[in-house]
């Protein structure tokens, strides 16, 4: 079966996709902490970007689409990888944050991309909550890392 998407519905997927994965990355993260605070910042995150995948998804679902299931295989493989850096540091909370802050940086860059420009005009509120969410987040761990 072959799913031709809409430009409108590949770039809400992609959206989806990007904010999935970048939920179950900061969920990841946090497990692996023994500092309490800090996971639940993090979860705290997770839980917004959550919340964020949820609207997207609506959003596909109103275009008409269905949205994409992540790769578990991918998704294990990325985490694991992401696991090994902290293992390794001094400072494990401090590792752990560089890495979201590093991964949403690469996300709010993917935001302007190309693949997201058909975004604009009707869910340009939806791409700018996710903008403002990343920014803010980005404020948080900077923070947190000083």
């Amino acid at each position: 079966m072959t799913l031709i998407r809409t430009e409108t519905q590949a770039a809400l997927n992609d959206l989806f996709m990007a904010l999935t994965r970048s939920e179950d990355d900061y969920r990841a993260a946090a497990e692996q902490l023994e500092d309490q605070a800090a996971a639940d910042f993090l979860c705290a995150i997770a839980s917004k970007r959550q919340s964020l995948a949820q609207r997207v998804e609506r959003a596909i679902r109103a275009e008409g689409g269905l949205p994409s299931e992540p790769d578990p295989d991918l998704k294990a493989g990325e985490q694991l990888l992401q696991m090994l850096g902290p293992l390794m540091a001094d400072d494990k909370t401090k590792e752990v944050f560089q890495q979201r802050l590093d991964a949403d940086r690469e996300l709010l860059d993917y935001m302007e991309c190309e693949d997201l420009s058909a975004l604009e005009g009707a869910h340009d509120e939806l791409k700018g909550e996710c903008r403002h969410h990343l920014e803010e987040s980005l404020t948080w761990l900077e923070k947190r890392l000083q």
